[in-house]
């Protein structure tokens, strides 16, 4: 079976254009959920908030746990940030009136990039999946969702996306990496069908699918092969599903202008040297590109 690609005019639509009358609320507002101790990360979260600036979002904020506040707040720019309570650990402490503060006007979430699992993750994740939102998981989200799998039964009005790599999607089927690898596509049709969600499942040519439209990614790079690349994918759906609520959409042209994204960087600094911030750093150049071609 030949699986196309998104098409141009898909691509083009879910890049969208900007009005001379709009303002930044037009294009955001979205919140990037993650972060903690063990797991800071804090440049590479404030570059997942900058790749979503970089794709299109009018305001990302960030909320961390405060015990990482440190560490961020000197690789911030643009976006805002609010804190969350923590436990002994350093990770997120569940406090609902937190959380609703914290997600209070938010129109899209991308969420577990760096969220560690000694944290109230159950929680947390329950309650963004009871928002009514577009939502985008990614990372430790998606090992939270594969060790209480309750949270696939939360009914959500609004679209959802989940991002795993084999490994992520492994704990979440119950499936053999080597077995997803044998049979990609089966794996994410099947389930983004039983749980009726969009999957974006990562590899050399990623898999986008909810099921019943499926598009395959072939652009990209072996350099994207590095820490953080992940994260700066999630940022840029997390931001393309604000504008396109269409979540196969929103998942197939994030993974399309990460590659190109990548590819530019590959072509300034190599795939063996390129790290994932040459990619955030190409995003605007890849989006022109795309527009122009």
């Amino acid at each position: 079976m030949e699986i196309p690609t998104l098409p141009r005019e898909l691509l083009l639509k879910a890049i969208g254009s900007r009005d001379p009358d709009s303002n930044k609320s037009d294009y955001g507002y979205i919140a990037l959920l993650g972060g903690s101790p063990e797991y800071a990360g804090a440049a590479r979260l404030a570059f997942t908030a900058t790749a979503a600036m970089r794709a299109g979002a009018g305001v990302v904020r960030l909320i961390v746990p405060s015990s990482i506040a440190a560490a961020l707040l000197p690789n911030m720019t643009e976006s805002t940030l609010k804190f969350l309570p923590v436990n002994e650990f350093g990770s997120i402490r569940y406090e609902k009136a937190a959380m609703d503060e914290a997600l209070s006007g938010i129109k899209t979430i991308g969420a577990g990039m760096g969220l560690g699992l000694r944290g109230d993750n159950e929680k947390v994740v329950a309650h963004i999946l009871e928002c009514d939102v577009p939502v985008v998981l990614d990372a430790d989200a998606l090992n939270t969702v594969a060790r209480y799998p309750d949270l696939l039964k939360i009914k959500r009005s609004a679209p959802t996306i989940f991002t795993p790599h084999p490994g992520e999607f492994s704990r979440l089927t119950g499936l053999g990496v080597p077995e997803i690898l044998a049979s990609p596509l089966s794996a994410a049709v099947g389930y983004a069908q039983k749980h009726a969600l969009t999957v974006l499942l990562k590899g050399r040519e990623s898999i986008i699918t909810d099921g019943e439209r499926t598009y395959i990614n072939k652009r990209g790079t072996p350099g994207m092969a590095t820490a953080g690349s992940g994260d700066v994918l999630t940022g840029i759906i997390t931001a393309l599903f604000f504008r396109n609520r269409d979540p196969v959409v929103a998942a197939a042209a994030g993974a399309y202008i990460a590659g190109v994204a990548g590819e530019l960087a590959a072509e300034k600094y190599g795939d063996v040297g390129m790290i994932s911030p040459d990619t955030v750093a190409c995003i605007a150049s890849a989006i022109k590109k795309i527009s122009e071609e």
